[in-house]
């Protein structure tokens, strides 16, 4: 059996199949997202304030001549606010066909996903529904997002259609 069915075959039923995840932290706990959803890390920009009620969303960054929302992960999981600098990580990430900057405490690393590490999540946890599973490692567990889960492309149109922009 080639290594890549060995793999598939080895994963848990309904289990998402990836080969590398994008590590980062926030506060005490480690979450990631498949490398697949992610362009690009780059330092925090200064983003420039929009009109908008979503407590998670810190501005507009210019990515090279594209206009992106820059989104704090910490308020969209509900968690306590951070004070960020110019030297705090933002995870570039594809969402359908739109960009999203997802501001993070700290990246970690790029790691090759174990086989048979990848858990469903519980439905017990309120972000159940945004993660694509659990990975378990011998380090600890971390929480893989979905970043199409977590932002819908649909609400990153309607932020842009506030401001205007256009692809």
């Amino acid at each position: 059996m080639p290594a890549e069915d060995a793999q598939v075959a080895a994963e848990p039923e309904g289990s998402a199949v990836f080969e590398q995840i994008v590590v980062f932290d926030l506060g005490q706990q480690r979450y990631a997202l498949p490398i697949g959803q992610v362009q690009e890390i780059q330092q925090l920009v200064e983003p420039t304030s929009v009109p908008d009620t979503r407590s998670a969303l810190l501005g507009m960054v210019n990515l090279r001549g594209t206009v992106v929302p820059a989104l704090d992960l910490r308020g969209l999981l509900g968690l306590e606010p951070r004070e960020y600098d110019l030297q705090t990580p933002m995870v570039i990430c594809r969402v359908g066909e739109r960009l999203a900057a997802i501001v993070v405490d700290e990246v970690e690393d790029v790691i090759d996903v174990p086989v048979d590490c990848m858990q469903t999540p519980s439905k017990i946890y309120d972000l159940a529904d945004k993660m694509v599973g659990v990975c378990r490692l011998d380090s600890g567990l971390i929480f893989v997002l979905d970043v199409e889960r977590l932002l819908p492309e649909s609400e990153l149109e309607e932020v842009e259609g506030l401001l205007g922009v256009t692809e």
